[in-house]
């Protein structure tokens, strides 16, 4: 079994893009 590489420094997370399904999909405002 190849081993697996450890990353040396640590992962950065990649932030997705905000999308507000709940306005478009109830409609309902959050305060």
């Amino acid at each position: 079994m190849p081993r697996r590489r450890r990353a040396s420094r640590p992962v950065r997370r990649r932030r997705r893009p905000r999308v507000s399904r709940r306005r478009r999909r109830g409609g309902r405002r959050r305060r």
